[in-house]
Formats: structure tokens, sequence, C-alpha cells
């Protein structure tokens, strides 16, 4: 048996030199988390729809970007957290660690996904320059990694 220990700092199933998870398996992760999203937000801004409340279109669409970031929030701080993987992690086999192997808190999964958020909402600039640096870089890390102190890593 072996004594926990000793047990890598990057969490179960992650070598004690971890291997990086590069831009394909990142993005993939990130579509199978978009989809997850994108149906929790359309039941979650349907239901006042449900329930009688109209809206106009400009009010519907303030109202459904607004529910996307709350949901984005929770699931992603909440998710990366727990155990360091939101589905589309867990679906191509990676965790999202600090640089020194410890888990991500709360709070450092919420500021990891506003930087995300906010790399998509400025003219796609950062996010492409995020996707480049995760592709290209040797640690793996994009502009949201290096501000945190994130890698994400393969179980």
């Amino acid at each position: 048996m072996t004594d926990p220990s000793l047990a890598a700092p990057y969490g179960p199933g992650v070598q004690a030199t971890p291997q990086l998870a590069g831009f394909w398996r990142r993005f993939v992760a990130y579509i199978v988390d978009a989809i997850v999203g994108s149906i929790v937000t359309l039941v979650v801004d349907a239901i006042p729809i449900v329930h009688g409340y109209g809206v106009d279109a400009f009010g519907a669409s303030v109202r459904e970007s607004l529910v996307g970031l709350v949901v984005g929030f929770v699931y992603f701080s909440y998710l990366w957290s727990r155990n360091g993987q939101t589905l589309g992690y867990m679906v191509v086999g990676v965790r999202l660690v600090r640089t020194d192997g410890q888990p991500v808190t709360f709070l450092l999964g919420m500021a990891r996904y506003l930087l995300i958020y906010l790399s998509f909402a400025i003219c796609l600039v950062p996010a492409i320059i995020s996707a480049f640096m995760i592709g290209l870089d040797q640690r793996k890390q994009g502009i949201h990694d290096l501000i945190v102190g994130t890698l994400v890593v393969r179980v």
C-alpha cells in the first residue's frame, strides 16, 4: 500500500512531473463545457418566460448574457475547486491545478473564469493570443493561467 503523504502534489492520477495539456485537448474540453453551459443557461433563462413574465428583445438579450455569466461563474468555479475538473476536462482527461500542484480554490476559479470571459469579450484578441501561447509555449499556459498561476495537466 502506498503512503498518501508521498502522493504527487498535482492530485490523484497525475504524475510527479505532470504532462501538460495542449491546445487541442483544452479546446475540446472548452467546447464540451460551452455546450453544457449553454444548455443550463437556456433552461435557467426560460424560467421567467414559462411563468408568464414577458420581456422585450433587448431585455431578453441582457438577461441571457447575465444568466450565462452567472452560470459560468458557478459551473467553472465550483467544479475547478471541487476536483480540478469540469465535465469537459473529465471527458478529455485533464485537471486544473495551481503551479505548485495544490488544488484551485473557488475564488481562484472565479478569477480564472472572469479572465477567460473577458478575453472573449474584448474582441477575441486576448483569447487568440492565449490560444497561441497554449499551443506553442513549453508551459502551455494562456494569459489567464499566467495571471492566476494555474496549469492544466493530464491525468
